[in-house]
């Protein structure tokens, strides 16, 4: 063979291999890049639907909150008219009987049952306790069915 013919084929060779390794490191890029933008498309969509579930629960907490204001509203607002005497406390109760005397008097025992004021301040203290406890136990129910359990 003649060295040029050498040399052309060499160089021939030379350039087929260097064809065949940029193009080997060309498809490593291209997976590599394809990989990146299906992980990207995939942390948009996470990304999408926790944004999503935020803002469903911040609205779950702006309701119960409403909610359980609107309760200690309501509360406050009977507290207040019981003491004024707008309105009146009703409990079921009953009166212990008293004992009487052998000769009778003529008058009755003139006190009608009532709560103390310690006893009314519980009351109302109880009441709110139990909305503040049910509306928080309602949402809680609410969070758990619609973000928990998807």
């Amino acid at each position: 063979m003649k060295p040029v013919t050498t040399i052309v084929l060499a160089v021939f060779a030379l350039l087929i291999a260097s064809c065949w390794w940029f193009h080997q490191r060309y498809d490593a890029q291209k997976q590599r890049a394809e990989s990146a933008l299906q992980q990207l498309a995939q942390q948009k969509t996470e990304l999408r639907n926790l944004v999503q579930r935020q803002r469903a629960v911040a609205g779950l907490d702006a309701h119960y909150s409403e909610e359980l204001t609107h309760a200690r509203l309501t509360i406050e607002n009977l507290q207040r008219d019981v003491a004024a005497g707008a309105r009146r406390l009703r409990v079921s109760a009953t009166c212990q009987t008293v004992p009487h005397p052998t000769s009778t008097t003529g008058l009755d025992d003139a006190a009608s049952p009532g709560l103390t004021d310690a006893a009314e301040r519980d009351y109302f203290r109880l009441r709110e306790r139990i909305e503040t406890s049910n509306k928080q136990l309602a949402g809680l129910q609410e969070y758990i069915r619609n973000q928990c359990l998807r």
